[in-house]
């Protein structure tokens, strides 16, 4: 089959042979003299232009086909190019977008991690449970002190009070008593409380990426880089702003308290521990359809 690019050429030849073969047929049956009148050049001419005209319409006709496939396939070409562009030009774009994002989560869980190691004093007064950092005056807090003369308090890591924060919140049904709402209490006190940026900067970076495949690879490696206990204190942070959210705040709380929960859950291979949630976050994760 002729290439593509020749048949044009083709077709004029064609043509040409056709127009010439008409001619010679024409002169072999009809002799010509130059010096005939006006008449008679008239009518050769009216006669070869009626003859050619198929011919040359045909070729043209053909010639104008070629033309315009040629250009629409030239269109669809050009359009399968811009689509491929794009394509690569949206996965630079992903990739950037998920390395500045990834460094981001990766640099504030790093800063929470090294947080968590700070010591707090934990203990109780009466039927009050304190939990304050060595930072702070409160710090030297005068703790019951017991019968050999020294104080009954824990010098303890963040991480480790979350630990056995979440242990106890997880012995399910938890008696309603002042000792007992004073210690659920410390979840949501100074100590955690002053992650609350941090849960919003991570929520609010998840929610930019823009792949899903990305989306669930981040996820995975960030929930590796803290413990399950520090997850599951994000989670009720995330439901304290939402729980007192301002006019105006509502969409932001909501954002923060569905990533970050919806990230926890999705992670979170030993689901029991998700019964250390307080009673309200597990109730707002069912309404939510997290679990």
């Amino acid at each position: 089959m002729p290439k593509r690019t020749s048949l044009g050429l083709i077709t004029v030849i064609c043509a040409a042979v056709a127009c010439s073969l008409i001619g010679i047929e024409f002169f072999r049956h009809f002799s010509f003299n130059n010096n005939a009148p006006i008449e008679n050049w008239v009518t050769t001419a009216t006669y070869l232009n009626n003859a050619f005209s198929p011919v040359l319409l045909f070729a043209s006709i053909f010639l104008l086909y070629r033309t315009w496939s040629d250009s629409k396939e030239a269109l669809e070409l050009q359009k399968r190019e811009l689509e491929a562009t794009k394509e690569v030009l949206k996965e630079q774009s992903d990739t950037q977008n998920f390395t500045v994002i990834k460094d981001a989560v990766f640099d504030i869980a790093d800063k929470v991690k090294s947080s968590l190691q700070k010591k707090y004093a934990y203990g109780r007064i009466g039927d009050e449970w304190i939990l304050v950092s060595e930072s702070t005056s409160g710090f030297k807090t005068a703790f019951p002190i017991n019968s050999s003369g020294e104080e009954i308090k824990n010098i303890i890591k963040l991480e480790d009070f979350l630990h056995q924060y979440f242990i106890f919140s997880s012995k399910k049904p938890i008696e309603s008593t002042r000792y007992n709402n004073s210690l659920k209490g410390l979840i949501l006190s100074a100590p955690t409380l002053q992650y609350i940026d941090k849960v919003k900067s991570i929520a609010l970076f998840m929610k930019a990426l823009k792949s899903d495949e990305f989306k669930e690879v981040l996820e995975i490696t960030l929930f590796a880089k803290l413990t399950i206990f520090t997850w599951l204190m994000f989670v009720e942070i995330a439901y304290h702003l939402l729980k007192t959210a301002k006019e105006g705040e509502q969409d932001i709380a909501e954002l923060v308290f569905i990533e970050i929960a919806g990230l926890t859950c999705r992670q979170l291979k030993a689901v029991a521990w998700l019964n250390a949630l307080s009673d309200e976050v597990l109730a707002k994760l069912k309404e939510r359809k997290l679990l």
